[in-house]
C-alpha cells in the first residue's frame, strides 16, 4: 500500500474525488425491474413473440464482462425475460466496418468518438425516443448515477448510446522508487525540489527523465507511440495547452494546431520518446506492449485506463503494491495550472439501425447497465469493461480489483474530462491525419511545427470536402455543449 506521506501528496491532487463516494443507494436494482416488466408487457401483447432471440455483436474483451462470469448474467436475463441472447464475436476494428458489413445485429460496442461518423452514416439508431417510451433517463446522482452520462452518450442535444464503460486517462507512477529516500535524496539533489507526483506535464517529463535507467533495464515512460492511438496521449497535452482549454478548431473551422500551445504540446508528447523502451514507435506497439512491460516493473511510469490497474493488481504482477495512479498532469498558463482530461478506448452499447429488435436490445442494455447488474459485470474476471457509475467505486469487490487508491483517483478525474476526438462527422478522417503525422514526427521523420503544419493543411482539405457550413454548424454545437467546461 501507499505511505501516508505519499497519499497526503496525492489526495491534495484529486481533492473532490472522495466527496462523490458516497452511501450505497436503496433503489439498485430499479431500472433493471423495470426493463424487465416492459419486456414481458412487450410479449403478453403479442409484439414480441416469445422465445425472440437478441443478437448481440461483442468482442471477445467484451463477452465475459456483459454475459457474467460462467454467463451467469445471461443465464439471468433469459430467465427473466424469454429473450435469448445470441452473441456473435465481432472483429478488433472500428465498429463503423463491423456494422457495415454485418447488418443482423441488435446491438454492439462503439467508443465515443466513434458516435459522430456512426450517426451521420446512418448506422446507429436515436435512442432518445425509446429512453422517452419507457420513462428512463441517464441519472448522474453521484450515490449511483451514471458518471457524466452526456461525454457517454450523446451527439449534440442526440441521445446515441448507453454508457457501459468509463475510459479516461490515468497516469501510472512506480510509488515504491518516490517513497525511497535515496531516490529522494538524489532527486532533490538534481532538480532542487521535492520527489512527487508531477503537477504539470513539465514536471512528469523530469520525473520520467530522472528514473530512465536503460543500463538497470528501467524505462523512464512507457506511453503508447502507436499510430492508432496517437491522439488519446497527445489530446490531454494540447486541452491543457490554453485557459479555460483549447480548442482544435476556430469558429470558421479553421484549425488551431500550429498556435504555441499545440506545438508546445506536440513537443511534450515528442519528448517522451527518448525515455521509452525500444521499438516504442513500431506498428502494434499499443497498450498490449506498454501494460505488460510496467507490470513487469520495465517502465517507472505510464498511461491508460483504469483498467490498466488489473494487470497491476494481480497476482503474480511485479509492482503489485509498487504502483499508484495519479491525476494526469496540466500546463501552467497565465499563473494556473490547467488541467484536461479526454475519454479513450470506451465500450459503450449503440443500436444499430439495421436492428430487426431495436426495442429489445435497448431494453436489454437498461437491464445490463442497472447500478446493481452492472456491479456484477464488472466484477467479471477478463473483462474489459471498467466503472462507469458512481456506486461502482465503493463496491468490495471492485475496490479490491482496482484498488481504493486508483478508483478514488478515476473519480475526481471525470470532472476535468472533455469529450472523446473532434465532436465531428468526418472523426475518423481527422483523427487519422493527425495520428499519422504525430507518429512520423515520433520517429524522426518530421519535427513538431511541421507535423502541426501538415495536420492542419490536410484538416482543411477534409473539412472542404465534407462542406465546410455543415462542419461549422456541428462544431457550433459541440462548442455550445461542452465548450464552457473547465
Amino acid at each position: 500500500m501507499p505511505s501516508r506521506r505519499f497519499l497526503v501528496l496525492l489526495l491534495a491532487a484529486v481533492l473532490g474525488a472522495i466527496g462523490a463516494l458516497a452511501a450505497p443507494a436503496a433503489s439498485a436494482g430499479e431500472q433493471a425491474y423495470k426493463a424487465v416488466a416492459a419486456v414481458r408487457k412487450l410479449i403478453a401483447s403479442g409484439q414480441v413473440p416469445a422465445g425472440s432471440r437478441l443478437t448481440l455483436g461483442f468482442k471477445q474483451g467484451n463477452v465475459n464482462a456483459f454475459l457474467g462470469s460462467e454467463l451467469a448474467l445471461q443465464k439471468e436475463w433469459e430467465s427473466l425475460t424469454g429473450i435469448v441472447l445470441d452473441v456473435h464475436i465481432v472483429p478488433q476494428q472500428p465498429i463503423r466496418e463491423t456494422l457495415r458489413s454485418t447488418p443482423d445485429i441488435d446491438i454492439a460496442v462503439a467508443r465515443n468518438h466513434e458516435y459522430p461518423d456512426l450517426l451521420a452514416d446512418g448506422l446507429i439508431t436515436e435512442i432518445g425516443p425509446f429512453m422517452a417510451e419507457y420513462g428512463y433517463r441517464f441519472d448522474d446522482n453521484t450515490t449511483e448515477g451514471y458518471i457524466r452520462p452526456e461525454l457517454q452518450s450523446k451527439v449534440g442535444e442526440r441521445t446515441v448510446a448507453i454508457p457501459a464503460d468509463g475510459d479516461v486517462v490515468l497516469l501510472y507512477l512506480r510509488h515504491d522508487l518516490m517513497e525511497d529516500p535515496q531516490e529522494q535524496a538524489a532527486f532533490r539533489k538534481t532538480t532542487g525540489h521535492a520527489l512527487a507526483p508531477p503537477k504539470t506535464w513539465t514536471e512528469y517529463e523530469e520525473l520520467v527523465r530522472f528514473f530512465h535507467r536503460p543500463a538497470q533495464g528501467l524505462y523512464g515512460a512507457g506511453e503508447e507511440r502507436d499510430e492508432e492511438g496517437a491522439w488519446m496521449y497527445w489530446t490531454p497535452r494540447f486541452l491543457s495547452s490554453a485557459a479555460p482549454h483549447a480548442e482544435l478548431f476556430d469558429e470558421q473551422m479553421r484549425p488551431r494546431l500550429t498556435t504555441p500551445g499545440a506545438i508546445a504540446a506536440t513537443e511534450s508528447y515528442l519528448a517522451l520518446v527518448k525515455y521509452s523502451p525500444p521499438g516504442i514507435t513500431d506498428p502494434g506497439r499499443n497498450y498490449n506492449f506498454t501494460l505488460p512491460l510496467f507490470a513487469q516493473g520495465k517502465t517507472f511510469a505510464t498511461m491508460n485506463t483504469i483498467a490498466a490497474a488489473r494487470m497491476f493488481n494481480a497476482e503474480g504482477s511485479a509492482v503489485r503494491g509498487k504502483f499508484v495512479a495519479a491525476p494526469l498532469p496540466g500546463s501552467r498558463v497565465d499563473n494556473r495550472i490547467v488541467r484536461h482530461n479526454t475519454l479513450i478506448y470506451g465500450n459503450n452499447l449503440v443500436i444499430p439501425k439495421s436492428a430487426r429488435n431495436a426495442r429489445l436490445a435497448f431494453l436489454y442494455a437498461m437491464w445490463l447497465t442497472d447500478p446493481d447488474v452492472s456491479t456484477r459485470s464488472i466484477g467479471v474476471a477478463g473483462g474489459f469493461t471498467d466503472p462507469y457509475r458512481w456506486n461502482h467505486l465503493r463496491d468490495a469487490r471492485i475496490r479490491k480489483i482496482y484498488t481504493p487508491e486508483v478508483l478514488a483517483v478515476f473519480g475526481g478525474e471525470w470532472a476535468v474530462t472533455q469529450p472523446a476526438g473532434t465532436g465531428l462527422r468526418g472523426d475518423a478522417q481527422y483523427l487519422a491525419a493527425l495520428d499519422r503525422n504525430l507518429t512520423a514526427a515520433a520517429r524522426g521523420e518530421i519535427g513538431a511545427q511541421e507535423a502541426m503544419s501538415r495536420t492542419s493543411a490536410e484538416w482543411e482539405q477534409i473539412t472542404e470536402k465534407l462542406g465546410r457550413a455543415e462542419q461549422i454548424r456541428q462544431w457550433a454545437e459541440f462548442r455550445r455543449e461542452f465548450g464552457n467546461r473547465q
